[in-house]
């Protein structure tokens, strides 16, 4: 969510409020609940989808990721681009892309073509991937 999506959300808000209020003249508690219901449904969906991209930042940012290809970044020498709650896109500071998804870590080449690069392997370590 942007902040032009923020403040449309927030007028909206404001609009369903005052609407709440003038319905309670006539309605008392009933004409409240028009207003207040949909307000705090959505503030508590814009609440949960900002802790759930804060909880997905967070877990790419401290999962361990290999050395790039070559051999000068480390694992906290990655910056993160993007992410889904299924991959995530680093870029080192050699301005490789890599594509973390799973145990995988994938270079990304510059036609946006994936090569395999790195997998985890059941004790944690990396090891060149033939994937």
């Amino acid at each position: 969510m942007n902040i032009f999506e923020l403040l449309i959300f927030a007028l909206l808000s404001a609009v369903l409020l005052v609407l709440g209020q003038f319905l309670s003249k006539r309605w008392s508690t009933a004409g409240w609940l028009v207003g207040i219901v949909p307000v705090a449904l959505g503030w508590i969906w814009v609440l949960l989808g900002a802790v759930s991209g804060l909880i997905t930042d967070f877990k790419y940012s401290v999962m361990s990721r290999p050395v790039c290809r070559q051999g000068k970044c480390r694992s906290r020498d990655y910056i993160l681009v993007s992410s889904s709650a299924e991959e995530a896109l680093f870029r080192c500071r050699c301005g490789d892309l890599y594509l973390s998804k799973a145990n995988l870590f994938v270079r990304v080449l510059p036609n946006n073509s994936k090569e395999p690069y790195m997998a985890r392997d059941s004790s944690g370590n990396w090891s060149r991937s033939d994937v």
